[in-house]
C-alpha cells in the first residue's frame, strides 16, 4: 500500500489534524474550566458585578426664596449667611452674590462674552469658578467678587467642591469625579461612579457635605441629586426633587442645578436653570457610615487592601497555566508542522503499514 502523506483517511494528514486540533481544545477546555474554578482573579472580576437597590429619598420642604429666573444657574455655594451663585451660557455668564432672605443680587460680576462659565465653590476665602471649554478657572474676592487670578486645568469644567479646603473634586460631564490636592489642579486621583453597580455618566454640580466622606451631585437632564461615596464611588442614596418642581416650577424651567448645604442649619438649598425660586429642603440620609446594601444574590463588595494579594495569586497562577498550555501547544503544533518520514521504496514493497 502505497504511504502518501497528503492522502485522506486513517494514513493521511486530514485525520492527524484532526486528533491534534481536538486535543489542543481539549487542553484548552481544561485550562479554562481551573482557572474560572481556582483562580482568585475570576473572583475579582466577578466582584465587579455588583448590584444594589439606590434608596430614594423624599425632601422635606422648609421655605423657599425668589430666584432670578434669567439666571441659567451653573452653581451654588453658601458663604457668609450669602448665595454665591454661577451662572453660565456665552454672553451671559456671571458670578453674584444674592441676598439668602430675598433673593436680591447684591454684588455681579459678569464674564465676557468668550466664557461659558460653570460651577463654584469657596476655597481659601476666594471664589473658585470654572469655565465649560475654556480649560480656565478664575478665582475672585468673596466681598468685592473683584477677579484677583486665575489658573488652567485640562478636560471640560462643570461642577467643583471642596472639603475643608483639603483638596478640589472636579466633575466634567463624564461618569468620572477627579481630584485635585491643591489649586495648580494636577490630578491625582480618579474615582468612578456607580449606581446600582453600574457606571454612570453627566455628572454636574458638586456639593461636599459637612461628613467629609461624601459628595452631593446631579445629574444633567435629572430633577434628583445623588449622594456618592468618596471611598468607593457608590451611590446608595438619591434625593427626587420631581413633586417640588411639579407643584412649584413652570414649563419654562430648565433641569436642577445648584445645590448648596447651609452651615449654620445643616438643611440644603437647591435651585435650577432659569427657575423661579431657591428651596431650603431637609434631607434625612440613613446609615451614612455604612456601604450599600448588595443584593444576597450578587457577590460582597471587595475591599482593596485584600484584592491586591488576591490578584498577584492569581496572576502566578495563570502565568503558570499559561505556560503549560504553551509548552502544550508548541509540542502539538511542532508534529502537525513536521513532515512525515521519508520511507524507502523497499519498506513501502514489504507491505508493512506505517
Amino acid at each position: 500500500m502505497e504511504h502518501r502523506s497528503d492522502a485522506p483517511g486513517p494514513k493521511g494528514r486530514a485525520f492527524s489534524n484532526r486528533g491534534e486540533y481536538g486535543t489542543r481544545t481539549s487542553v484548552l477546555v481544561i485550562f479554562c474550566i481551573f482557572l474560572s474554578v481556582f483562580s482568585p482573579v475570576s473572583s475579582v472580576v466577578s466582584q465587579t458585578s455588583e448590584v444594589w437597590q439606590v434608596v430614594v429619598i423624599e425632601p422635606e420642604l422648609i421655605g423657599q426664596v425668589p430666584h432670578d429666573e434669567s439666571a441659567f444657574t451653573q452653581g451654588l455655594e453658601i458663604h457668609s449667611g450669602k448665595f454665591y451663585e454661577s451662572t453660565g451660557l456665552y454672553g451671559e455668564s456671571s458670578v453674584r452674590i444674592v441676598n439668602m432672605e430675598t433673593g436680591q443680587i447684591e454684588t455681579q460680576y459678569n464674564l465676557s462674552d468668550d466664557y461659558f462659565a460653570e460651577g463654584l465653590t469657596i476655597w481659601n476665602n476666594s471664589i473658585i469658578q470654572l469655565t465649560w471649554k475654556e480649560n480656565i478657572a478664575f478665582i475672585y474676592d468673596t466681598d468685592s467678587l473683584q477677579q484677583i487670578g486665575n489658573f488652567s486645568y485640562q478636560g471640560e469644567g462643570w461642577g467643583v467642591c471642596n472639603f475643608d479646603e483639603s483638596g478640589l473634586w472636579f466633575s466634567d460631564g463624564s461618569g468620572h469625579l477627579k481630584y485635585s490636592n491643591n489649586s495648580t489642579v494636577s490630578f491625582t486621583n480618579s474615582l468612578e461612579v456607580l449606581v446600582g453597580g453600574g457606571p454612570s455618566e453627566r455628572w454636574n454640580e458638586l456639593e461636599c457635605i459637612d461628613t467629609n466622606e461624601h459628595i452631593l451631585a446631579n445629574k444633567w437632564f435629572d430633577d434628583s441629586i445623588y449622594l456618592i461615596q468618596i471611598s468607593n464611588g457608590y451611590v446608595c442614596q438619591k434625593v427626587d426633587f420631581s413633586s417640588i418642581r411639579e407643584e412649584f416650577e413652570s414649563e419654562s424651567s430648565g433641569v436642577l442645578n445648584g445645590i448648596a448645604q447651609d452651615p449654620e442649619t445643616g438643611n440644603y438649598w437647591v435651585t435650577g436653570k432659569n427657575w423661579s425660586n431657591y428651596y431650603e429642603v431637609k434631607i434625612d440620609f440613613s446609615n451614612l457610615s455604612t456601604n450599600c446594601q448588595i443584593n444576597s444574590s450578587s457577590v460582597p463588595p471587595v475591599d482593596c487592601l485584600d484584592c491586591e494579594e488576591e490578584n498577584q495569586i492569581g496572576i502566578v497562577y495563570a502565568t503558570i497555566l499559561l505556560a503549560l498550555i504553551w509548552l502544550t501547544y508548541t509540542s502539538i503544533s511542532k508534529r502537525q508542522t513536521e513532515k512525515p518520514p521519508i520511507i524507502s521504496k523497499d519498506e513501502q514493497e514489504g507491505g508493512e503499514d506505517v
